[in-house]
């Protein structure tokens, strides 16, 4: 209704209430500052639904974000942490130099004392968790593949939703889980070449390993080289029975 139809109701409304008043000499009824009341009410009210509507747009910026995938991208971090996780302190150690050494010895006197059959456990043991490893850099790997389309998905999603997210507040959570899903895929990439670089790191002390050992048993059979003990008892002769 235009404010013009407006202002022809009420002043009709106000003719319709002079009329009575013919019988009634002492009241004194002013039909324009009534119908200009009316009107400053209905502006007022007007005003009052304008910040009705501000506030409800407020309160809808303000509004939790109600689309969260975080415990999914959570769920996904699990993997590789508990691949880490498994692996003891090799990832964990603040002294790597001694867990290496211990694992595999770099100094030939290391291997003096010990059995063939001692080193040999422990060249097994050498191979077993190289294997080890490639089975957490594939754990790692497959995640990653697997997480691939989810993640595109995820992220589909996410756009679509801060599209129609009913606030700031709403949108600014939308982006965050997206950097959040974004994060999440570096860190599992982070994670594989981690694994990858403990598998070199460890070929290589293995391979230093082996070395030592080698080192050490060629110290052993030439341990009188340099000076030979005179024999104590004459050589036998090989061709006695030819003798004239």
């Amino acid at each position: 209704m235009t404010r013009f139809k407006k202002r022809l109701l009420i002043a009709a409304a106000a003719l319709a209430v002079v009329a009575p008043t013919a019988a009634f000499a002492d009241i004194v009824f002013d039909p324009t500052n009534f119908t200009e009341a009316v009107l400053q009410v209905s502006d007022d009210v007007q005003l009052v639904n304008q910040f009705k509507q501000q506030i409800q747009n407020q309160m809808a910026m303000l509004q939790n974000w109600g689309f969260t995938q975080l415990s999914q991208i959570l769920q996904s971090m699990n993997v590789w942490q508990q691949v880490f996780g498994q692996a003891g302190a090799v990832y964990s150690s603040l002294d790597p130099a001694t867990l290496l050494d211990s694992q595999f010895p770099l100094e030939p006197s290391s291997f003096t004392s010990l059995s063939n059959s001692v080193v040999a456990a422990m060249e097994s043991g050498w191979d077993q968790e190289e294997r080890n490893v490639l089975i957490e850099n594939r754990k790692v790997q497959n995640d990653t593949y697997l997480n691939l389309q989810p993640t595109a998905d995820l992220i589909q999603t996410y756009v679509e939703h801060s599209n129609a997210a009913p606030g700031i507040t709403a949108a600014a959570q939308a982006g965050n889980e997206e950097v959040a899903t974004v994060v999440s895929q570096l860190q599992s990439l982070q994670a594989q070449e981690i694994t990858d670089a403990r598998g070199e790191v460890e070929r290589d002390a293995e391979g230093q390993a082996e070395e030592a050992y080698a080192q050490q048993q060629r110290q052993a059979v030439r341990a009188d080289w340099s000076d030979p003990r005179q024999p104590t008892t004459s050589l036998v002769d090989a061709f006695a029975t030819a003798a004239p």
